[in-house]
């Protein structure tokens, strides 16, 4: 079972609240603490630009949405957290793919999952993607939920109350993630050997689970 870091799932909960309470009385929702309003704000793109990185821990994420007619129904975008393959590969764990090019092509980066954000800026679903779609060095489930207990941005780049709430997010909905990275692992188990599906855009989206923020609420009690 997937861990946090901050003491267990009630520090977790309390963590979030505090955040999402911060981001609400700021006046601003969490997204648009990050991307420009308006005309400005481009369908595709990331924000920050060369994401937002923390040194120390190597954690990182970045949030982007897609042309409204391609959107999840209700939702404004999605973050996408990664880790730092660096740890993976010195623990002497596998990468089930990578990209095509080999070790000098693609980005050195593990995608964990990506958290999707409603119009209010409340998160709303866990989802996974192909290998191909975020470029990725993809490990196993059992892999990455290890390394969640070490998912910290306190250091990193870009909006610090973000930082902030998505560190906590991570700890508190680790049990969901390391649920929706078994999910695919099974969906990437039923695939044919002999082809290229990491590969295949025609899959995309791998896996998804619902998450409700009042949860938290809950938790802490």
């Amino acid at each position: 079972m997937a861990t946090t870091p901050l003491n267990g799932r009630k520090a977790a909960a309390q963590a979030l609240i505090d955040a999402t309470v911060a981001v609400a009385a700021a006046g601003v929702p969490l997204m648009l603490r990050i991307v420009p309003g308006g005309d400005l704000f481009r369908a595709w793109d990331h924000y920050p630009p060369d994401d937002a990185v923390d040194a120390a821990s190597g954690a990182r994420w970045f949030y982007h949405a897609h042309a409204p007619g391609e959107r999840e129904a209700g939702e404004h975008g999605h973050f996408h957290l990664f880790l730092d393959p660096g740890r993976l590969k010195r623990r002497g764990r596998r990468p089930l793919a990578g990209p095509p090019g080999g070790a000098s092509a693609g980005a050195d980066i593990v995608h964990i999952a990506a958290i999707g954000i409603d119009l209010n800026g409340l998160p709303t679903r866990i989802f996974t993607v192909n290998r191909w779609v975020t470029d990725e060095w993809l490990y196993r489930a059992a892999d990455i939920t290890a390394e969640l207990v070490r998912f910290d941005l306190a250091a990193a780049t870009g909006d610090a109350l973000v930082n902030r709430w998505l560190t906590a997010a991570v700890a508190f909905f680790a049990r969901q993630i390391e649920d929706v990275l078994k999910l695919r692992d099974a969906e990437i188990a039923r695939w044919a050997p002999s082809a290229d599906p990491f590969e295949d855009r025609r899959l995309e989206v791998l896996s998804s689970v619902d998450i409700d923020i009042n949860s938290a609420v809950t938790a802490a009690g």
